[in-house]
């Protein structure tokens, strides 16, 4: 379940703060995941469809995270199908992959991934 959390946060990771934005969700939203999807076996998407659907069970701070991460990933969703599209998803290889090509990021995606990572730490 933990590996399943740091995964959706993983666009959001992308800077030297990595293990600290890491560890904040792991710390924020263990708990609203473990509590409202905690029997959902893992994929097809089923964990992301689970938290969608009960996010405004969670606390502030979680919903918070997980509202930044869905937007950097929205925001950043050309990027990843453009530089990292042949890429397995899982294990941070997708964040890897982003950091590899950071210099080929789009402005927009580069912007919002300075405006949001690292906040509320």
């Amino acid at each position: 379940m933990v590996k399943g959390i740091a995964a959706i946060a993983t666009v959001v990771l992308l800077s030297t703060t990595y293990a600290a934005a890491q560890e904040r969700v792991i710390r924020e939203c263990a708990e609203d995941v473990r509590a409202a999807c905690g029997d959902v076996a893992p994929g097809g998407g089923a964990i992301r469809s689970c938290i969608n659907s009960h996010l405004a069970d969670f606390t502030q701070p979680c919903q918070a995270i997980l509202t930044r991460a869905a937007t950097v990933a929205s925001e950043c969703r050309g990027d990843i199908a453009t530089l990292c599209g042949n890429v397995v998803p899982g294990e941070g290889r997708i964040e890897a992959c982003l950091m590899a090509h950071h210099h080929s990021l789009s402005p927009g995606c580069i912007d919002l991934i300075g405006r949001t990572v690292g906040m509320g730490e």
